[in-house]
């Protein structure tokens, strides 16, 4: 299998499973407010089947995106037959844990590792280490892959594991912050580097 057409496979089931993930919540959305109309339903057991039917949904796609993300982040970093062997070891060890310690355990651990490498590549690029491996070349670009991949990670992991914490609602904002950085740096390399005088 060519890099080349890794990255391509990789983004189209990506796209795909974004988009699916968009379906559901838009779906949920509409669910939500057309069952509004119920006086102080979500005090009800239809709202508690509600929220348990819309997880069931979105959780086989975070699986999903979880993986691609899985075979995605560590290719910074892993040979192409690494990175396989490396990506089956941990989605066998999270369907383990999801099968006997609960769903949510087994996507915070994958969750927590992917957390753990994008941290390292994120501290490589800081370095202009030159070994990693991207699609496109710029130090702007890079650095916009790498925060909008940590914060996608941060987002999952914060719905995932910290819904009923206090501090849910400032980590859901670090992400987004992430993932806005990271998009302005991805798209706008040149005009950013640019502006900050960077060779």
């Amino acid at each position: 299998m060519r890099f080349k057409n890794y990255d391509y496979s990789l983004i189209i089931f990506t796209t795909l499973v974004l988009f699916a993930i968009g379906v559901v919540c838009v779906f949920g959305i509409t669910y939500y407010n057309y069952l509004a109309i119920i006086p102080d339903w979500t005090k009800t057991i239809q709202y508690a089947k509600f929220i348990d039917e819309m997880n069931s949904y979105i959780y086989p796609l975070l699986v999903l995106l979880l993986i691609s993300l899985g075979l995605c982040i560590p290719k910074r970093l892993l040979e192409q037959g690494i990175l396989i062997k490396f990506s089956t070891i941990v989605l066998i060890i999270t369907v383990f844990l999801g099968l006997f310690l609960g769903i949510e355990t087994g996507l915070s651990f994958i969750l927590l590792v992917m957390t753990g490498v994008q941290i390292i590549v994120l501290f490589l690029i800081l370095n202009k280490n030159k070994s990693l491996r991207f699609e496109k070349e710029g130090y702007f670009t890079r650095l916009g892959s790498s925060l909008l991949h940590l914060g996608l990670v941060v987002l999952i992991l914060n719905f995932v594991t910290l819904r009923e914490s206090p501090i849910h609602i400032s980590i859901f904002w670090i992400g987004m912050l992430l993932v806005t950085v990271g998009n302005i740096f991805s798209f706008y390399q040149d005009k950013i580097a640019s502006l900050l005088h960077y060779n």
